[in-house]
């Protein structure tokens, strides 16, 4: 008995031990909404998760997909490819990203109201469903006033519940600081 749970506490501890990210932890990217002349405040700063998948785009039109990511300083990443044949390193600057896709910190509020819709929607789902066992032509009502608003809202809710994607060539400003 003594030895299955001295088992336990060492296989809880190795997973602890490899579970955890070998980023940095000073420096943190982060995403920050540009100012337009007319607004003065509510400035929204968004940190990425470390150890999390980012989708890069560059201006040049390269698609990265990224899992390990270090900050090189206040304006370069330093990454290795997703999933690649080889170790791959490669350096860009923030200013060659036009966008930016991952999981962020404080984005409860949205995933929130993404999980709201989705789940209003399954009454809309439940009568097209009945439509479609009753056939005929009350199936053929259904699709345009019942199943295209069920599929825009699951569509919907499904992407806000996902990572978010930021453009920074409009409205969002990459930076880099410290935690």
């Amino acid at each position: 008995m003594k030895n299955k749970l001295l088992l336990l506490l060492l296989a809880f501890i190795i997973s602890d031990a490899v579970g955890q990210t070998t980023e940095y932890k000073d420096l943190v990217l982060s995403v920050e909404k540009k100012l337009t002349n007319s607004q003065t405040s509510s400035i929204v700063i968004l940190k990425f998760k470390p150890g999390k998948v980012l989708q890069i785009k560059t201006v040049d039109g390269r698609k990265l997909v990224v899992d390990n990511y270090f900050l090189l300083d206040n304006s370069r990443l330093l990454i290795r490819q997703y999933k690649a044949v080889s170790n791959a390193l490669d350096t860009i600057s923030l200013q060659d990203i036009a966008s930016i896709r991952g999981k962020v910190y404080g984005d409860t509020g949205r995933k929130m109201v993404g999980g709201a819709i989705l789940i209003a929607s399954y009454p809309l789902g439940g009568k097209l469903f009945y439509a479609a066992m009753m056939g005929g032509p009350a199936f053929l009502v259904a699709i345009p006033f019942v199943g295209i608003p069920f599929v825009g809202a699951s569509i919907a809710g499904i992407s806000m519940l996902g990572p978010r994607r930021f453009n920074t060539t409009d409205r969002w400003e990459l930076k880099v600081i410290e935690r």
